[in-house]
């Protein structure tokens, strides 16, 4: 097994789950993350405890598995376990936690707790970026399972088979490596991905800067970093990437290890051709709309060229794949209107998917907007303001506020009214109502909040 670089649990998480049986409690079970590392724990045949806020299908999906878990979070809740894992969505007064503190159980992060765990794989592919890991996840993901590789993934989103997880040997491992809170910084990849880097996650990270230093760190964890030329604060760190890992360069334009060019597109996708060091590995079929999609495809040939995987069966995974769950997913209608969802919740990230569904809708785009966070809504009003007056029509909903409070003057009111008269702001009850006003074009429920009830007013009727 490859050397890894220990973080400060490290050795204390070992020392547990190497045990036989051991039992470990998921504060916010139901998370997608926290799923996968419970169903993960269960495979070891640990004795899984947990809690949620509300019961999902993930935490169905565990108790149907065996797992002890209790709706609510409750200082009963921690009893004799050996150790307890939490995510950063849980506030530090969670009773549990205290509980589990008065008690001298270990707490640590599910960062922590994953970087533990994936020393056991002798492959780990990490894939980091302010945008698409999920997607290039799934790509990879595919192209794994045509190859027949018996591996396993961790996923943000669903994959095909419908889940976020896919339980395989102990050889390769598939995971999304996410910066916040510098999570990335306690896992031990051996081929590292960076798709982007942008400013985000405001109440951790100061500035831009703050954020290269953390991927500078990360990438350096790995033995092969494979990185975007194309990103220009990707390319402003490459210089201090050389000599710490092997180093891969993707680019769509500039001269690169990868280089890629769209040849052509149409409704369903794109057609593209690949290079590398000036080989030429043919076309490639991509049936799902957006250009960045292209992007992320070139990053999953190149990881799986670099696990040895025949060309021609990369060209017929991608040519099959079909996207994700909450990634531009077709939800159905509403008064005779197409309906979309899309996970994104930062400017760049919305100006793709408004811009790729005008492409490929050949219509109007109204979007329904729950911003993420009173933190970076302050942080990047300007751009969320300029990214949304793309859209033909913008109904803001309130504020998903996640772990934060709120911040005095930062409302989806204030940025429904700096975006204008194609702007309105509606509580999401009203949502339905404001929609039906507006009698043509595409609409797309857009953010990374929980936008549930507003999916279930649209389509009750259906049922």
């Amino acid at each position: 097994m490859a050397k890894v670089k220990k973080s400060g649990e490290f050795d204390k998480i070992r020392k547990i789950i190497e045990k036989d049986g051991s039992k470990i409690h998921f504060v916010g079970i139901g998370g997608v993350s926290m799923y996968s590392l419970a169903r993960l724990s269960l495979l070891a045949s640990d004795k899984v405890s947990g809690s949620d806020c509300s019961e999902n299908h993930r935490v169905s999906t565990l108790i149907s598995l065996g797992a002890d878990i209790k709706i609510g979070h409750e200082a009963n809740n921690i009893t004799d376990q050996d150790l307890v894992v939490y995510t950063h969505a849980v506030k530090k007064d969670n009773p549990e936690l205290l509980a589990a503190e008065k008690k001298k159980i270990p707490v640590v992060s599910r960062a922590d707790y994953l970087g533990a765990l994936m020393t056991e794989y002798e492959t780990r592919i990490g894939i980091s970026g302010t945008h698409g890991k999920s997607t290039t996840v799934a790509m990879i993901d595919m192209i794994l399972a045509f190859a027949a590789k018996d591996h396993t993934t961790l996923s943000g989103a669903a994959l095909v088979p419908g889940e976020p997880f896919r339980a395989g040997g102990g050889d390769l491992l598939l995971y999304e490596a996410c910066e916040y809170k510098d999570s990335f910084l306690k896992f031990h990849p051996t081929i590292a991905v960076a798709l982007n880097l942008e400013f985000d996650h405001p109440d951790y990270f100061k500035n831009v800067e703050a954020i290269k230093d953390s991927f500078i760190k990360s990438l350096s964890r790995a033995k092969v970093a494979i990185v975007n030329r194309d990103d220009s604060n990707i390319f402003s760190i490459l210089r201090k990437l050389k000599g710490k890992c092997e180093l891969i360069t993707v680019s769509g334009g500039f001269d690169s290890d990868y280089r890629y060019k769209i040849k052509s597109f149409n409704n369903s996708g794109f057609k593209f051709c690949v290079e590398y060091c000036g080989e030429d590995l043919g076309d490639f079929e991509l049936n799902v709309p957006g250009a960045y999609n292209v992007s992320n495809a070139i990053f999953a040939i190149a990881v799986a060229r670099k696990l040895g995987i025949n060309p021609e069966v990369i060209k017929h995974a991608l040519a099959s794949f079909n996207g994700i769950s909450g990634r531009m997913e077709r939800l159905g209608n509403f008064e005779g209107r197409e309906v979309f969802a899309d996970y994104a919740h930062h400017p760049t990230a919305i100006r793709a998917t408004v811009n790729a569904l005008k492409m490929y809708t050949k219509d109007n785009i109204t979007v329904v907007f729950k911003p993420h966070t009173y933190s970076r809504t302050k942080s990047l009003l300007e751009e969320f303001v300029n990214a949304l007056s793309l859209a033909d029509h913008v109904i803001m909903t309130d504020i998903y506020a996640a772990r934060e409070e709120p911040i005095d003057g930062i409302t989806s009111e204030r940025l429904a009214s700096l975006i204008g008269s194609k702007a309105v702001y509606c509580p999401d009850s009203m949502v339905k109502e404001k929609l039906s006003l507006i009698n043509h074009g595409v609409i797309v429920l857009m953010g990374a909040g929980d936008m549930e009830g507003i999916r279930k007013e649209l389509f009750d009727h259906e049922r």
